[in-house]
Parts: structure tokens; C-alpha cells; sequence
């Protein structure tokens, strides 16, 4: 193999740089908006080369590349490519990867952001987890919000960000807010019910600069999906949306907050993605928190969301659609790692930066409980405090659980959850050997 074999990789570099995001400081490739990647000291130096807009070609020019070498690097982007075009299958053997036992902490700033622009909301959801209704006057301004979004990139470190709420199309300075964003360097998906998005309103999101949306969309049915948001002719305006912003040619998916209500009408929730030719959905599980709290006939058990997960992500494999799944779950009870769901444990205060209407750090949108000021302190001092330390060592995690070989894969599942349904599903009597198993 000689220098003609890397030609390809220079128009390669050139198109991925959009969806990818080198952390130099901590030798961390991120495939945006949340997977991790950790580099070697080689494969950081050729990678920061290249995205500076160096050819591959002359990279031979200052210093010498052995037939090895070349080979080398012929492997390790054949290997990126595969990882960046979803071809990559954890397990696979290949010649530029190195598989080593999961450590929690390889990485120590967040993957991923997301700002609440406002608790203001035009539905009213029965699940909603931070109990969304109405504007509060101590919410950001236009200016805080830009402040917020620069410390995100170059505090935070962050390459990308959502913008949610409430709801955020209530902000009328959201394509301002986007346009920004873009112009930091970030790369921006926003989160909504899609009540306020049609044709024409989708079109200015991308021309403000939208990469992607997700469309909350709790049923195929829609009295159960209109059950739950308690808005009528949401069902309709939130399917239009997705028509719109499929349209507009923006990167479009949905979710769905599985509960008792919707959970027999979810494998349909599949087929109408199929339908409106999406590439894929999530959903997650209902947490007892938030308007929630007091209705717990919608609460689901980890006990219970197994088999549904299961069935779900077997009907989308049969329908073409990828199946995403985000909730953490304890491990002994349900390993999504062991289902080629990924792992999905707390990141509370590690891998997410999740930011409130009045720039508090929370440890999670879902989690009241405010670390520090944004607004007002350095994202560092906020970040590596005692406070945030806290969610992010897993130091709330059940004895249970802090015994466990398993912790920092499992993560202890959502400190939420068992404050409301208690411990009573953990299980401590089985050997380690059941907390992981090969993917199936």
C-alpha cells in the first residue's frame, strides 16, 4: 500500500467535520450529539492535523511515512468512517480499535448540553417532569442566554446544544438564539411538541441554522397521545410538525415517555415512523417527578420496562427504524447493554450539562436541585464543586448498589426513581456474572 491508497481521506475529513468534535485536552473524539471516543496520542495529533484543513498528502512532506504507517492510517480511517456512518458494531474486531474495560470518569467535562430556554409551555402533560405552565420573570434574557452559550462552548467545552423547556418555540427569540449558537461553533437540536411549527415556521428554523428536532409525540393514538398532553388537536398540529420539519430538510425524530397509558399503543408509535419515513425514534421512561408525582397510575416499574423495551426495539429492527432507547435502569434488573441497547446509566452531572430558564446547572432536567449559577460563576468552579461531585461519583447510589462490581457501568439507575418506588426490585443475591452478559 502507498500514499495514493489515503487520497480519499482528505474529501473524507472534509465532510465529517460537522458531526464530529475533537476534544484535544482529554484525547476525546465525540461522534455529536453523545458518543465518546477515546485517542491515542497518534490518532489526536493526525485528527487535529487534518481538521485544521492539512492535506493527507503532505502530512508526508514534513515527515516520513513507512509502508506501515501507511497502513496504519489507512486502517484507523476506514475504522472512523465506519464508526461515523453507524457500520461499527461494539465487539466487531478491527485493527485500529482497542477494547478496554468501561471507566466511568475517561473523560471529565460533559458530552452533551441543553439549555430550558423558558418553563413556559402550550401543552400540559401529565408526565411533564418539571411541571411546565408558565413563564417566570426571572427567566434568561436574549443576552444571558448567548453569555450561557459561549461558556457552553468554550467553558463547557461542549460542541453541541439543545434547546428545550417548556416549550422553546414560545421564546421569540429562538431563530436568534439558534443563528448564535451556529455562529459559536455549536451544533443545535431542539426539543418540542411541534404545537407552533408549520411549514413556514419550519422553514426558518432552517434557515436560522437547525441540525435537528425532536418531536415529542406520546402515541399513535390519538386520543391517548391527547389524553396525555391534555391539549385537544395536539395529536394533528405535532404530526404536521413532523411532516414540516421533514420537509425543511431538517434531521427529525420523535419521543415518546413510555407510561401505563400508552404503553400497548407504542409498537404502532413505530409503525407510523415507518410511515412518515423517519430514520429512527426514542423513547423513555416516565419518571415519578414533576406533574408525574402525584399521578402514579401512569408510573411503570423497572421491573416492567424490559420486556417492553424489547418488544419495541424487535418491531423497529423489523420495520427499518432505529429504536433509541435513553432511560438508565438498574442493571440486575434490566442490562440494555445486553440487548445492544448501549449503556445507559446516570449522567447527572457528568455526561450532561443540563442548564434551567434562569442558568442554574442542574444535575438533570429532571432533578430540582440546583448546583451552581452559570450566570454567575465559572463553569469550573460549578462543574468540580462537592455538590456536583456528588451525582457524578454516584455517591447517592443505595448500598445496595455501592457494593457492586458493576456500579460504574450501571451507574445505579436514576436516584429519582427509587426516592418515589423504593429499592425493592434491586437485586443482591445474584453473582456479578448476571449483571453483564454478551449482547444477545
Amino acid at each position: 500500500m502507498d500514499l495514493s491508497n489515503l487520497k480519499w481521506i482528505d474529501a473524507f475529513i472534509a465532510s465529517i467535520k460537522e458531526y464530529v468534535y475533537l476534544r484535544k485536552e482529554e484525547k476525546l473524539l465525540i461522534l455529536l450529539p453523545n458518543q465518546a471516543y477515546q485517542l491515542n496520542d497518534t490518532a489526536v495529533e493526525l485528527l487535529s492535523y487534518l481538521f485544521q484543513g492539512n492535506s493527507i498528502i503532505s502530512l508526508s512532506e514534513s515527515i516520513t511515512l513507512s509502508e506501515e504507517k501507511i497502513n496504519d492510517i489507512y486502517a484507523f480511517m476506514c475504522d472512523l468512517r465506519a464508526m461515523v456512518m453507524g457500520c461499527f458494531r461494539e465487539s466487531e474486531q478491527r485493527k485500529a480499535v482497542e477494547y478496554i474495560p468501561y471507566k466511568r470518569y475517561f473523560y471529565t467535562y460533559p458530552i452533551l448540553s441543553e439549555l430550558a430556554l423558558t418553563h413556559a409551555c402550550n401543552a400540559s402533560c401529565t408526565f411533564c417532569y418539571v411541571n411546565c405552565s408558565m413563564a417566570s420573570s426571572s427567566e434568561i434574557t436574549t443576552g444571558e442566554a448567548k453569555k450561557l452559550l459561549h461558556k457552553i462552548k468554550y467553558e463547557a467545552k461542549v460542541p453541541s446544544v439543545s434547546f428545550t423547556g417548556g416549550e422553546p418555540t414560545l421564546r421569540n427569540d429562538l431563530f436568534e438564539l439558534i443563528r448564535f449558537a451556529r455562529d459559536t461553533g455549536l451544533r443545535v437540536n431542539l426539543i418540542t411538541n411541534g404545537l407552533l411549527i408549520d411549514e413556514k415556521y419550519a422553514f426558518a428554523l432552517k434557515e436560522a441554522g437547525l441540525n435537528s428536532a425532536q418531536v415529542s409525540l406520546e402515541s399513535a393514538d390519538e386520543i391517548i397521545h391527547e389524553s396525555l398532553t391534555q391539549r385537544k388537536g395536539s395529536f394533528q398540529k405535532t404530526v404536521q410538525a413532523l411532516h414540516a420539519l421533514k420537509n425543511a430538510g431538517i434531521h427529525t425524530h420523535t419521543n415518546s415517555t413510555i407510561n401505563q397509558l400508552n404503553k400497548q399503543s407504542l409498537l404502532q408509535m413505530i409503525d407510523l415512523a415507518a410511515e412518515l419515513q423517519l430514520k429512527r425514534l426514542s423513547m423513555n421512561l416516565l419518571m415519578p417527578c414533576g406533574s408525574a408525582d402525584e399521578r402514579q397510575e401512569l408510573w411503570l416499574s423497572y421491573t416492567e420496562i424490559g420486556d417492553i423495551v424489547l418488544k419495541l426495539r424487535n418491531h423497529a429492527r423489523e420495520k427499518g427504524v432505529e429504536f433509541m432507547w435513553y432511560s438508565p435502569t438498574p442493571y440486575c434488573v434490566f442490562n440494555p447493554l445486553q440487548y445492544g441497547l448501549g449503556n445507559k446509566s446516570c449522567a447527572a452531572a457528568h455526561g450532561l450539562l443540563s442548564i434551567d430558564p434562569c442558568g442554574n446547572i442542574m444535575p438533570c432536567s429532571s432533578l430540582n436541585n440546583p448546583i451552581g449559577n452559570m450566570l454567575e460563576k465559572p463553569f469550573d468552579e460549578i462543574w468540580f464543586s462537592e455538590k456536583a461531585r456528588y451525582y457524578r461519583e454516584l455517591q447517592f447510589a443505595p448500598k445496595i448498589c455501592q457494593s457492586c462490581s458493576m456500579l460504574e457501568i450501571c451507574g445505579s439507575a436514576c436516584p429519582i426513581y427509587f426516592e418515589k418506588m423504593g429499592y425493592s426490585e434491586l437485586c443482591n443475591t445474584l453473582p456479578d456474572s448476571s449483571c453483564y452478559v454478551s449482547e444477545k
